[in-house]
């Protein structure tokens, strides 16, 4: 039996928003609540929300078209985030989570120039986007080395790195008809100065209910044609039935086999499944217990029993994940750490590191994806006991922290060369289109803030005079930052959001309606200056920090204020 996390054996409301243009939106921030709201939250956020820019409370043909688009937004935030499993998905996945189609084309702009340019960019995208529907082109490069032979206690027993072994492999899938599906896919290693590789063709097709998968596989060693058979018999549950037949050149024989599977999802990310494998030499049952994640699948090999403990962090700031791992075997335990960021708009980037004991084996690897194609490079910095310490200090924690002083002391440089990865061109297009939208929003929420304002000054409440967003001076530190030149005046829409004189924005501030990025990326803050109790207070903070107004700490003068 093993027990593991990953992705099932078997295999909601619509949406009117581009994937272009919702991949910029995070729903938090739209509704202005915490990650960890409630649904009661959620719904009290959406109705206030509601109140300024539902359709209907316009007149204007134009004032109503805008809060028409913004009312969208609002209401895919609404319809996700009060949605638990969606929720799940959104906040492990983000919104390429939740599968957004559409392709219509929706102008945030009354420009025809920068219309020209939303369409020729979404024709582009359309594109390529049908092109990696109809072929899957996957391909990856794996290069294993051994780095153990440098950490050697003496001198004289030392060695200069291995090349261990190499790995290529290429798949490419194509759609001949709605039904029928033809797939490429080969492969080539070599390790320890042995060749190996593979070739096969794979056909698939859809009959009614039934899902039929044929495949020729062609090696150094034997060729196989099997047929996959999988029909889902209740709504939690499927068979599978795989036939194959496989000539070994060596023994000069047929080998039949047939393997009966069984698979059934018991809870709401549990699944099992029974696997009765069978040959002429020998047979083999199998029971598997699966369990998937929302934020990152995982899948073990079913070679022997094994449980396996995941504590799993994810960075949405960064587009980051780190996953601190221990599989438990009857060969001993191995614990782990991965780390994976993005690297920019199309690529990835990582780095693990594994150990296994008693065996004692430290490995390291580096991950490199691009699109579909993944490169990776695996390292074996230890491979017994005696040198385990020194490979884990010369080969772990030295490279560690010196990747972390060179970011400390060069910072600028450093920032300068990871600018050279991100794909800002499109943002940059974008500045006007936002520009204008938000402008537009602002003429949206005029009367609101006009109307809290006038409330305010009665009960002697938060009135905001002021408020910037915008580029930070590298000057300033987190926790006093400065404010830069690029800037844009915020003080309606944050009037718009005081509610019985008390403010709060808890996520992404460029998200909030009525804003948007001025500097991308360039670090931001936000300056507010405002009257609580006739009494002038200000405050400053950066993009990432949370607000909470009206706060003693904020006030600058006692004496009171004519405006």
């Amino acid at each position: 039996m093993s027990i593991s996390s990953g992705s099932s054996v078997c295999g909601d409301a619509g949406n009117d928003l581009l994937p272009e243009e919702e991949e910029q939106i995070d729903f938090y921030a739209i509704l202005n609540v915490p990650r960890d709201a409630t649904s009661d939250e959620i719904n009290k956020a959406y109705r206030k929300r509601c109140l300024i820019f539902h359709p209907d409370r316009h007149s204007d043909e134009e004032d109503k078209k805008q809060a028409e688009k913004i009312f969208v937004k609002l209401r895919r935030a609404h319809e996700v985030l009060i949605n638990p499993k969606q929720r799940a998905i959104y906040d492990a996945l983000g919104v390429e989570g939740l599968d957004a189609q559409g392709w219509e084309l929706v102008s945030r702009s009354a420009n025809p120039e920068n219309i020209r340019k939303e369409y020729e960019f979404l024709q582009r995208l359309r594109e390529q986007e049908l092109m990696l529907t109809r072929i899957h082109p996957t391909s990856s490069f794996v290069m294993k080395s051994s780095f153990a032979g440098l950490f050697e206690e003496n001198s004289e027993d030392r060695f200069p790195p291995q090349l261990l072994g190499v790995s290529i492999a290429q798949a490419v899938d194509c759609g001949l008809t709605g039904t029928d599906r033809l797939g490429l896919k080969g492969s080539v290693r070599a390790s320890n100065g042995r060749g190996d590789g593979h070739v096969a063709a794979i056909w698939k097709k859809n009959i009614g209910g039934v899902a039929l998968e044929n495949t020729l596989s062609v090696s150094s060693d034997n060729v196989q044609v099997s047929t996959r058979i999988a029909r889902s018999i209740f709504t939690r549950s499927a068979i599978i039935l795989q036939p194959a037949l496989q000539y070994s050149y060596q023994q000069e024989a047929f080998i039949p086999s047939l393997s009966f599977i069984f698979s059934m999802r018991l809870r709401m990310r549990w699944q099992g499944s029974l696997m009765w494998h069978v040959t002429p030499m020998n047979s083999a049952f199998t029971t598997t217990l699966v369990h998937t994640e929302y934020n990152q699948p995982k899948a073990l090999s079913p070679t022997n029993s094994n449980i396996r403990l995941v504590y799993y962090v994810r960075e949405p700031a960064k587009d980051a994940f780190t996953e601190c791992a221990v599989q438990v075997s009857l060969y001993g335990i191995a614990p782990s750490i991965n780390f994976e960021r993005r690297l920019s708009r199309f690529s990835r980037v990582g780095a693990s590191l594994h150990f296994t004991f008693p065996a004692c084996i430290l490995s390291a690897k580096l991950k490199l994806k691009t699109g579909q194609s993944v490169f990776e490079w695996h390292i074996v910095l230890c491979d017994d006991r005696e040198n385990l310490t020194r490979s884990f200090v010369y080969g772990v924690a030295l490279p560690i922290f010196a990747v972390q002083a060179a970011k400390v002391l060069f910072r600028p440089w450093w920032e300068k060369a990871a600018l050279i990865f991100e794909d800002n061109k499109r943002d940059l297009q974008a500045d006007l289109a936002r520009q204008e939208e938000a402008g537009k929003v602002i003429h949206l929420m005029r009367p609101t803030a006009e109307r809290i304002k006038r409330e305010e000054e009665q009960r002697r409440g938060v009135i905001i005079l002021e408020a910037k967003y915008g580029q930070c001076e590298q000057s300033g530190s987190r926790a006093y930052p400065m404010a830069g030149e690029r800037t844009i005046d915020v003080t309606i829409p944050l009037q718009a959001m005081v509610h019985d004189s008390q403010l709060r924005i808890y996520s992404v501030k460029s998200q909030l309606p009525g804003f948007y990025d001025p500097c991308p990326n360039e670090p931001k803050m936000l300056q507010i200056r405002y009257l609580f109790r006739e009494e002038l207070h200000a405050v400053t903070v950066g993009d990432e920090m949370p607000v909470t107004l009206p706060l003693r700490a904020h006030r600058v003068s006692s004496s009171h204020n004519s405006h």
